[in-house]
């Protein structure tokens, strides 16, 4: 973060940097530094469309509920929220359509945990996914 010593305008600075929207170039640095752990199922889609970046997301997410690491889950509903709050729209498109619509499978194969799974999911993406499952012919 850059800090403007002569004119003390660091708050201006970061104000404007963090209304500035996420477009689908910077979807695999911001992964990266909010789940460092994701680095290596990266590897292989970095360049890849929002599309497919979301769908390693939610795979991510799945292999970390599998594994009961609701730390890591928490940071992956986090993080998705995150890019669909500051997401342009292509971004928010991927969000909702791949990772909120994958919400099903994760719910349906983790029974047990269903529970624990929806607390973790952030207001906004919840109300997004009961959109998408209450919206009369899909």
């Amino acid at each position: 973060m850059a800090y403007f010593a002569e004119t003390g305008t660091q708050l201006a600075y970061t104000m404007q940097t963090d209304c500035r929207m996420i477009n689908q170039l910077e979807i695999p640095m911001y992964l990266e530094d909010a789940l460092p752990e994701i680095a290596g199922e990266l590897l292989l889609c970095k360049k890849d469309s929002a599309y497919k970046l979301m769908c390693t997301l939610s795979e991510f997410t799945e292999k970390n509920i599998e594994a009961h690491n609701y730390k890591v889950v928490k940071r992956c509903f986090q993080v998705a929220d995150k890019l669909y709050a500051k997401g342009n729209g292509l971004v928010r498109n991927a969000v909702e359509n791949v990772f909120v619509y994958a919400f099903s499978r994760l719910l349906c194969r983790n029974n047990k945990e269903i529970g624990l799974i929806l607390g973790l999911i952030p207001g906004s993406l919840y109300s997004l996914y009961m959109h998408q499952v209450l919206k009369p012919g899909i």
